[in-house]
């Protein structure tokens, strides 16, 4: 087990060395993080944010689609707009996930799947428009976009009653170095493969792309200790320490 000194005293060691990690390389995915599953009041804070933000875009793309196109009806409009924001949902999430993939292994085997959860609930949505027409379909539909897309990225739950907020902020830290360690490693294979092999320079970078990528293999497992040591697992390890 991990306590706090540790990891802020390995922290500290890695922005010394490598402070250019921590400058302009955000993680787009746990925002806010809570205990358990809905045991604060934090959880409610990523769907006020889906509803303001995703509910207003799509009653504006409605009236947009409906003032150039007079010749569908209300329902198609809304239909259409919940459509366009499940596409970009679509679009960005892979994104994420690449990121996910490169600085959280636990957090990647929950998500990996959600692009196709996200394809399905497209598909159901354009079926919706075309044969079915269930407001009540599309309001469920729209509903899972949003969890799936957005809520379910914002926020990380499932943490251990005794994690504190230093905790939350040194687990982001060492995820961003996780990603920062990983593209360093992509950034000087590349120049390998453009650099002439009898070259000094070559050896400089074959040493840089071994220590990134030993640097990136530390970091990830080192990531992945810390989610065992601040989190709960899976549900059924949530559920036995209630009991």
């Amino acid at each position: 087990m991990l306590n706090t000194k540790q990891v802020s005293l390995y922290l500290q060691q890695l922005q010394t060395l490598h402070p250019q990690a921590f400058k302009r390389n955000y993680l787009f995915y746990s925002q806010i993080k809570t205990k358990g599953l809905f045991d604060e009041l934090k959880e409610a804070v990523p769907w006020i944010l889906a509803a303001m933000i995703f509910i207003s875009i799509s009653i504006s793309l409605s009236l947009y689609i409906g003032s150039h196109f007079p010749q569908l009806d209300t329902f198609q409009t809304k239909g259409i707009s919940v459509l366009i924001i499940m596409l970009f949902f679509m679009l960005i999430v892979p994104v994420v996930i690449k990121q996910i993939k490169h600085s959280s292994t636990h957090l990647y085997q929950q998500l990996s799947h959600t692009p196709f959860k996200i394809a399905t609930l497209i598909l159901l949505q354009a079926a919706n428009i075309a044969f079915i027409q269930s407001s009540l379909l599309q309001g469920v539909l729209f509903f899972l976009a949003l969890s799936f897309g957005f809520v379910k990225f914002y926020k990380e739950n499932m943490f251990r009653e005794h994690t504190k907020n230093t905790d939350y902020y040194n687990l982001q830290q060492i995820r961003r170095i996780c990603l920062w360690s990983y593209k360093q490693a992509i950034k000087t294979k590349f120049k390998l493969t453009i650099t002439n092999k009898d070259t000094e320079q070559y050896k400089t970078y074959q040493q840089q792309f071994a220590y990134f990528l030993d640097l990136h293999l530390q970091l990830i497992q080192y990531e992945n200790k810390l989610c065992k040591t601040y989190k709960f697992i899976d549900l059924d390890s949530y559920i036995d320490s209630m009991m």
